[in-house]
């Protein structure tokens, strides 16, 4: 049975090591490893139990401990990885935490009774029994390695090397252990002294720690985690002018790709400078940032069309926007749960908990988006990303700007006369929605692509702030009034659609043909169906604030600040 326990931990090692397993290798290949390894150690110490002779007093912590430890095996089958959440987690890790450590005892009371080692290392004699002895069975070795086992549980050795740390891992080793044999003592009975010094105390570290990063750090702390990453495949980001741009320093005779290129940089500072915090989890704020930060460089692409060189850009802009929407999920769904808490905090005492289900429902899918999220800014693509991008910042000479076209007829480049027309041309496009706006029912399609140009307006007037003036902040605030207003609405309008089909389906998420096929009635839910309604009322008092906020915007006041920002481009 031993035998069978060290094949299982030695699949599981070989099969950790060629497939590189870590905190975000997928359900199936984590289920495996984790597998082996809990039923090689029950085997394992289960046939060495079985190896000393049986007495009656231990036969009832034999059989506990290899029945806590095989429900806890099958507890894992049963619940990874689709109900793998506390407090089951917790009841399977107890239980085969409490077998092994059942088995492990009856190994140590049955070492520490009569005999001071198992009986079986008495020297062989010429009318002893073979079969009866722990050579025969398993085999030498593995009765040779239970002793040692026992042997070192009771009696450690004295020397330890010292802690070996990396970044967020600890760990021990034991110095070898030299078996001494002496050729002229055959015939006596082994004997085991008794230690004379105590182990150190083993300390188990966090799983991650909690960084804030500042100028000075290293740039390995921003993009590693607690996974040991091969130091060849491990990016080398110098990223620490990036963090210390305080701002974009943005000036009135730069050539717009000089521009872009300082935005980018400023704003990849951010976004790095908050992927650590993301991973964290700690802090839902950090995510938020981040996420804010990739807005901001996908913004670039539309706003400085035109003045990049596509051909390289393209795929940063790409890696970009894959990065967004993987952090947008979580942030999407922690938007729609401080929502409903609020929601929860305005109800009486007595229907505090009717949305206990939904709640719950939302976390796992919460789980679900962060795992994904996770496993993207674990990637290997990732880490290219940022590798490659930074070198595409750091080379100076990747952003000079032609001067001429092909015929050698001078090109319109520099801020200041390049950002009036475009600041223009934008308000213009959101301006246009204006007969559109006025009609009695506006499409909630309509009012969405409306936030999308007043968010590329707002975003250049904050790009190019420091040029423009602290008058900017006036026009942003009304910009931000009513992107918020138009969010809050499609956020709603969203979250209803959502709530539908989660009382009509009982499953989370946009449904496809397949679940309509599959459609089982969902049971009846009260609290889902009354915050349904206050959604919807919701979104009809937004509707009605609208109005107000698009006024502004269509005032001829905010045309004439508009300008006077533009004109301060032309002063000195």
């Amino acid at each position: 049975m031993s035998i069978i326990g060290f094949i299982c931990i030695a699949f599981a090692i070989i099969y950790t090591v060629f497939k590189s397993i870590n905190r975000f290798s997928g359900p199936g290949q984590i289920f495996l490893a984790v597998g082996f390894v809990g039923a090689g150690v029950m085997f394992m110490l289960l046939g060495m139990t079985l190896l000393f002779p049986g007495k009656i007093n231990k036969i009832v912590i034999l059989s506990t401990g290899s029945m806590l430890s095989a429900s806890g095996i099958l507890g894992f089958i049963l619940l990874y990885p689709d109900n793998w959440f506390y407090p089951e987690v917790a009841y399977v890790m107890v239980a085969h935490a409490l077998g092994t450590l059942f088995l492990l005892s009856n190994m140590i009371f049955q070492e520490s009774g009569n005999n001071p080692v198992p009986a079986q290392c008495e020297p062989e004699t010429e009318n002893i029994d073979r079969e009866n002895t722990m050579f025969s069975g398993e085999s030498q070795l593995t009765a040779a390695l239970s002793s040692m086992m026992i042997s070192q549980i009771i009696n450690p050795t004295n020397e330890f090397s010292e802690w070996s740390s990396t970044g967020a891992e600890k760990e021990i080793y034991l110095g070898d252990v030299e078996i001494i044999i002496d050729e002229t003592e055959k015939d006596k009975n082994c004997t085991v002294e008794s230690a004379t010094e105590s182990v150190p105390e083993t300390t188990f570290p966090e799983t991650m720690t909690d960084l804030t990063l500042e100028a000075g750090d290293n740039v390995d702390d921003l993009i590693t985690t607690t996974d040991n990453i091969p130091e060849e495949s491990t990016p080398v980001i110098n990223v620490k002018t990036f963090h210390v741009m305080k701002r974009t320093d943005i000036k009135k005779d730069d050539h717009m790709r000089e521009a872009a290129h300082k935005i980018l940089r400023f704003h990849f500072g951010r976004m790095l400078k908050h992927e650590r915090g993301t991973m964290l989890g700690k802090d839902i704020e950090e995510l938020h940032d981040m996420r804010v930060a990739a807005m901001r460089m996908r913004s670039v692409l539309q706003v400085f069309n035109g003045h990049l060189d596509m051909d390289v850009m393209k795929p940063f802009f790409r890696s970009i926007k894959t990065t967004r929407k993987s952090l947008g999920s979580v942030r999407d769904l922690d938007v729609f749960m401080e929502r409903i808490l609020k929601y929860i905090d305005s109800l009486p005492d007595e229907r505090q908990s009717e949305l206990d289900e939904l709640i719950n429902t939302l976390l796992i899918e919460r789980d679900k988006a962060r795992g994904l999220m996770l496993l993207h800014l674990d990637s290997s693509k990732y880490d290219k990303f940022k590798t490659k991008f930074t070198k595409v910042l750091e080379k100076e000479e990747q952003w000079d700007e032609s001067l001429t076209d092909k015929d050698g007829k001078p090109l319109p480049h520099r801020v200041r006369d390049v950002l009036p027309p475009l600041l223009y041309k934008q308000l213009a496009a959101v301006r246009a929605y204006d007969d559109l706006v006025h009609e009695s029912e506006p499409s909630y399609e309509m009012l969405h692509a409306l936030r999308i140009d007043v968010k590329i307006l707002r975003y250049t007037l904050e790009f190019f702030e420091e040029v423009l003036g602290d008058k900017t902040n006036s026009l942003v605030k009304d910009l931000k009034a009513l992107q918020d207003n138009l969010g809050d609405i499609h956020d709603a309008v969203v979250a209803t659609e959502l709530l539908e089909n989660y009382l009509k389906y009982g499953k989370w998420g946009i449904i496809g043909s397949k679940e309509m096929e599959e459609h089982v009635i969902a049971p009846s839910d009260p609290g889902t169906e009354n915050y349904l309604r206050y959604l919807k009322n919701n979104i009809t008092e937004l509707l009605d604030t609208f109005p107000e906020l698009w006024e502004k915007i269509m005032d001829q006041n905010f045309g004439i600040r508009f300008s006077g920002v533009i004109a301060s481009l032309y002063e000195d």
